[in-house]
């Protein structure tokens, strides 16, 4: 069985198509959060992925913030980004019942398939709406980021009890590494990817052998910008959303 894998797709559904029409042979999808803010269609997103009847939605902080009406708390160099197109495009576009799905979903997922436990999240198992799992990070803040209900730390800070598996998103980085016995996967970014590769990123997880496949395919960034640019009417804002698409990068 092979599952695609999409975190992060911020209202970008012209990167979000081309990774339907670019990948084929999966069985199921997931769908790690973050469908709304910065991209120019929020709503077609969130039809677009309710049409696809995914095993799995998880609900992202942008979209918690939407949903609740509450911050997204996101990295500073991005949040006023995220404030304004929220506010001019986000919640212009959603309709009430939209919206009311998105708060009907949740940040994480515990299952268990093919011998395999796992844990699917947006942020992280200790804070599943607003940490950074960035493999960057150091090794002892990505452990303390493992810690929740389900996984438990001895003091010799060695993992216990659980063995398995996290697939997170919410950094918008492709990851697959391995932390004291525990594997950590990220699909990257299908809208608005930041590891300098600014082609949509999504990931494909053969379940039968345990393997996990970034995908990487070119969309049409300028049509992007050119519905961006008929909404957002600051020109830093836009030429700030621009960098990073163009770049893939903040």
């Amino acid at each position: 069985m092979k599952i695609l894998v999409l975190s992060d797709v911020h209202g970008n559904t012209d990167a979000l198509k081309k990774i339907l029409e670019s990948v084929s042979g999966w069985d199921e999808i997931w769908v790690l959060g973050d469908l709304v803010d910065y991209g120019p269609d929020p709503d077609e997103t969130i039809d677009i992925i309710r049409s696809l009847d995914p095993e799995i939605v998880l609900q992202g902080n942008h979209d918690h913030a939407v949903a609740y009406g509450v911050d997204c708390r996101c990295g500073e160099k991005t949040h006023d980004l995220s404030v304004y197109t929220r506010m001019n495009i986000s919640m212009k576009k959603l309709s009430k019942e939209q919206i009311s799905w998105l708060r009907s979903l949740s940040p994480r997922r515990d299952i268990r398939i093919k011998d395999h436990d796992m844990i699917l999240v947006h942020g992280s198992p200790r804070n599943p709406l607003y940490d950074y799992l960035h493999p960057d990070l150091p090794r002892e803040k990505i452990i303390e980021m493992l810690t929740s209900p389900s996984i438990r730390l001895s003091s010799s800070n060695r993992m216990k009890i659980f063995n398995g598996i996290i697939v997170a998103g919410h950094t918008h980085v492709p990851t697959d590494l391995v932390i004291e016995g525990v594997r950590i996967l990220n699909p990257g970014s299908v809208g608005q990817p930041r590891d300098g590769d600014p082609r949509a990123s999504a990931g494909l997880l053969d379940v039968e052998n345990m393997i996990f496949k970034i995908i990487r395919v070119e969309y049409d960034i300028e049509n992007v910008l050119k519905k961006l640019r008929t909404l957002i009417h600051d020109h830093n804002i836009y030429e700030r959303l621009a960098k990073i698409l163009l770049r893939g990068e903040v």
